[in-house]
């Protein structure tokens, strides 16, 4: 999950023009219950661009929306980096932004964490992994793995975006590996390999008969 969030806070610092920091991303850390960040922003009305690249950074970052212009988002070392710079690219294009560091009170972190949650997103993978095993035997086994390989990207995707993990994402990941070995079994299955490697002993060995062996010769032109 590390890797995936120094992904994200590179394309965010590309996006939005600066040069990312390694030292910085290397130092990212779990967000931290009870600590959040709150990032109360105006952004531009007259440059549509903007606006539009401001809201898809959060929404890559996974930032909950709270209100119009105010964002929220788990504090950690790479959340916080993202966000200021992101505050900074709004305040030199003609906008405001606060980035604040928050502490609920009366028990609402339980609320706050809720907006968090990617379990819905977890179980619409799964369904579409499980809806996959209709066509085992069936369809061409190398075209499930090319869908298997969309959804364990999107899998990643989703999980470099949750903050507090659940028993929805260890779910996902078992569903994914089991249906990642269902599928190589079809494809590579354990016989045919036997049967090759047992045919690969006799021509090594004495011979093997005539036919069975080494490409078969082009007939020669007439």
């Amino acid at each position: 999950m590390c890797n995936n969030r120094r992904e994200l806070l590179s394309e965010t610092r590309r996006s939005l023009g600066t040069a990312p920091d390694p030292k910085a991303m290397s130092k990212a850390v779990p967000a931290q219950d009870k600590h959040w960040l709150a990032m109360v922003a105006t952004l531009p009305t007259d440059d549509p661009a903007v606006r539009m690249r401001v809201l898809r950074t959060l929404e890559s970052l996974g930032a909950a929306i709270m209100r119009d212009g105010v964002f929220l988002l788990p504090d950690s070392a790479a959340n916080r980096q993202a966000v200021e710079h992101l505050a900074d690219y709004i305040t030199r294009n003609a906008g405001s932004a606060f980035v604040l560091q928050a502490t609920p009170l009366g028990g609402q972190d339980e609320g706050l964490r809720a907006l968090f949650d990617r379990s819905a997103r977890y179980q619409d993978l799964v369904k579409t992994v499980e809806s996959l095993k209709v066509g085992f035997g069936v369809a061409d086994p190398s075209a499930i793995a090319r869908v298997l390989h969309k959804q364990k990207q999107e899998f990643e995707t989703i999980s470099a975006l949750d903050f507090f993990p659940n028993a929805a994402r260890d779910r996902a990941g078992q569903v994914l590996t089991e249906a990642e070995a269902a599928v190589r079994k079809l494809m590579f299955p354990p016989g045919a390999a036997r049967a090759r490697a047992r045919a690969s002993a006799s021509c090594a060995g004495s011979g093997p008969p005539a036919g069975h062996c080494g490409p078969i010769a082009s007939p020669a032109p007439g």
